[in-house]
């Protein structure tokens, strides 16, 4: 037999062989690819089952806070709250339990963020503004809000609620619900009413512009929620 002869199936064979590397090329990119756009989905969802937990915390904590910021507002002024030292009994417990709400702190669920950051997760999100958008509220407005949040907490736990549960005599616990373990007496209300109403006007001014870094909060999760939606219907 010729050698032209033998090129004819020897070509063939090199190209049979040279196409199936090709191939096998193109599948394991292609495997590779899904298994990146996979990840990268069940980031999103991950994200946005986070978010949305927060989103429901947020509005709680604001509610409860709104709340306590009202019995603030009845305390601080100067002058005696004749209307306050008339209270008794299930209304004086409420009212104290609403001045306590003032101090409700909103904990973030930034679990999965941080794993996202740890592992370089957040270089499979390739929505630029999605990125940005993370970073500024995790790594900022969060932290910001923990920052104004921290002496709130402080004041409440070494101050305004030892005057409550100490001196005045409400003492609660929540399981889940609340529930009145042992309750305030006017008398001891009228007693501690300065000192009440004085760790009350130290708390008053944080508690609000706690409240506005929340709404802030609040509104850059609406923003970034639907965002990430699309980003998984596609």
């Amino acid at each position: 037999m010729c050698l032209s002869e033998l090129a004819v199936p020897v070509g063939v064979d090199l190209g049979v062989l040279v196409l199936g590397i090709f191939l096998g090329l193109q599948a394991s990119n292609w495997n590779e690819d899904r298994k990146v756009d996979q990840l990268a989905n069940a980031n999103y969802l991950n994200l946005l089952s986070s978010l949305q937990q927060d989103s429901i915390a947020v509005q709680r904590t604001l509610e409860s806070n709104a709340i306590g910021l009202m019995a603030l507002r009845k305390i601080i002024p100067l002058q005696r709250n004749d209307e306050l030292l008339g209270l008794s009994g299930r209304d004086l417990d409420n009212y104290l339990h609403e001045l306590s709400l003032s101090s409700r702190s909103f904990i973030p669920n930034s679990g999965i963020y941080d794993l996202l950051t740890t592992s370089n997760g957040l270089e499979l999100i390739e929505s630029e503004e999605i990125k940005t958008r993370l970073v500024d509220l995790y790594e900022y407005q969060y932290k910001s809000y923990g920052i104004v949040d921290a002496p709130i907490d402080s004041k409440y736990t070494y101050e305004l609620g030892p005057v409550i549960k100490e001196k005045i005599g409400l003492v609660v616990e929540y399981t889940p619900e609340m529930s009145v373990v042992h309750s305030a007496t006017p008398e001891n209300l009228a007693k501690h009413y300065a000192e009440l109403a004085a760790e009350s006007r130290d708390i008053y001014s944080m508690v609000s512009y706690n409240m506005e870094t929340l709404r802030q909060i609040e509104a850059s999760i609406r923003e970034l929620v639907p965002l990430i939606e699309d980003e998984i219907e596609q």
